[in-house]
């Protein structure tokens, strides 16, 4: 009851609004914005290969334009608190015809229920895929973590 009520006010204040009731923590939350549904994962459903070092902030685009529907997938890794107490989390995300912004952030994990909680960061795996089920194409992809852009590249 607690978790219903902590994602229904975390639904209220994101641009973005729930599709469904969520699974647990390091799975998917599936998301509609205008036309597209986009679904964060909590891990890496393929292989992750950065131009950056580890264990720095990154992330990739992978395009799938000639599926049905159309769909673009991002992988990363944001580094930040630790993994066990943390959660990545989709805070904005908001598509137009000129681009798609994907906002990302760790937060507590609401399912924690150990005392403790180390404070050294780790590299938080994320994927975020995105269906153009309703919406047109947009013409770039802008991926930020907090403030931070770490993507921004034409689709």
């Amino acid at each position: 009851m607690r978790r219903r009520a902590l994602l229904s006010t975390a639904a209220a204040v994101t641009t973005v609004s729930l599709a469904g009731c969520p699974t647990p923590p390091w799975s998917e939350v599936p998301r509609e914005i205008d036309g597209a549904e986009v679904t964060l994962r909590r891990e890496h459903t393929g292989e992750f290969e950065s131009d950056e070092p580890s264990p720095r902030d990154a992330a990739v685009l992978l395009r799938t334009l000639d599926a049905d529907p159309p769909h673009v997938t991002v992988r990363g890794r944001l580094l930040d608190g630790a993994r066990e107490c943390y959660q990545v989390d989709l805070i904005e995300a908001d598509l137009d015809a000129g681009r798609l912004l994907l906002r990302l952030t760790t937060e507590d994990d609401p399912d924690w229920d150990e005392e403790r909680c180390s404070d050294i960061a780790e590299a938080h795996p994320y994927e975020i895929a995105v269906a153009f089920t309703e919406a047109s194409i947009p013409e770039r992809v802008e991926v930020r973590h907090g403030d931070e852009t770490v993507l921004e590249e034409r689709v």
